[in-house]
């Protein structure tokens, strides 16, 4: 498995970074596009990191937000995108009802690609897994952040998903923002491929500071026996430093290599 991150908000000194997420990944026969960030960045990133979008077979769009979906318009047209049905809703914060969804509506997405929508554990290819919609079970993982939808009701995010590969090495876990709670979602990759080591989890955390929840999910990922951690995106520095402390972590940056 070959991953190569095409946006991330930390620019390389090689690539640009913006707020949002995007991954190249070659797995197998395979090549599948986690998430596709928020502009046309993967562009101009993936012309400076050699990165051909055309070979891309299949989209996976972790959640229905701006940042890791507005770059969908950049990607050639064609291909099978595998979305959780929620992730097309009107979506907001609720300060000054600020929009945060897709820019490209249900019906222009699917005039450009073929859509899978599903809440279920899904095959992208043999070996290689969209987790569906993530099972909210850990007490410490509530969901209190302040999001709605066009209706000023409560938007819990249920769209909010992950992928995950079978390597040699073990389970690589892929997380576009863990809205849903990374802890869960290591929950339900546990329950749907069971007796297999985690080697890695790889994207967005969603801790947003060290507090009791980053405490109690270091104890968590422990008592998972996770082996290298690769927190981005919408994690803190100062949450990814004090998780270097516990685990084997690597910082990401748009341009990065990963293998496993």
């Amino acid at each position: 498995m070959k991953l190569i991150v095409l946006n991330d908000n930390y620019a390389s000194s090689i690539c640009g970074g913006e707020h949002g997420l995007s991954y190249y990944i070659e797995f197998g026969n395979k090549v599948i596009l986690f998430d596709a960030g928020p502009s046309d960045i993967i562009l101009r990133n993936a012309e400076k990191l050699y990165v051909d979008l055309n070979t891309i077979q299949d989209i996976v769009l972790s959640h229905g937000h701006w940042d890791h979906g507005d770059g969908l318009a950049y990607i050639p047209d064609g291909k099978r995108l595998i979305v959780h049905p929620n992730a097309f809703v009107q979506r907001f914060k609720r300060v000054k009802k600020k929009y945060i969804g897709l820019k490209l509506s249900e019906s222009e997405l699917e005039a450009k690609f073929s859509i899978v929508r599903t809440r279920n554990f899904f095959e992208i290819a043999p070996q290689c897994w969209f987790l569906g919609e993530i099972e909210r079970v850990v007490d410490f993982e509530p969901f209190t952040e302040n999001y709605c939808l066009a209706d000023d009701t409560p938007d819990t995010i249920p769209d909010d998903s992950a992928m995950v590969c079978n390597t040699p090495k073990g389970l690589v876990i892929v997380t576009g923002c863990s809205h849903s709670g990374i802890c869960n979602i290591v929950l339900q990759t546990q329950k749907m491929i069971p007796n297999r080591p985690i080697c890695a989890i790889i994207g967005g955390f969603h801790l947003k500071k060290v507090d009791q929840r980053v405490e109690k999910t270091i104890e968590f990922l422990k008592n998972a026996k996770v082996q290298k951690l690769y927190p981005s995106h919408c994690t803190a520095p100062e949450v990814i430093s004090y998780l270097g402390r516990f685990f084997d972590t690597a910082w990401v940056r748009s341009g990065n290599i990963f293998r496993w």
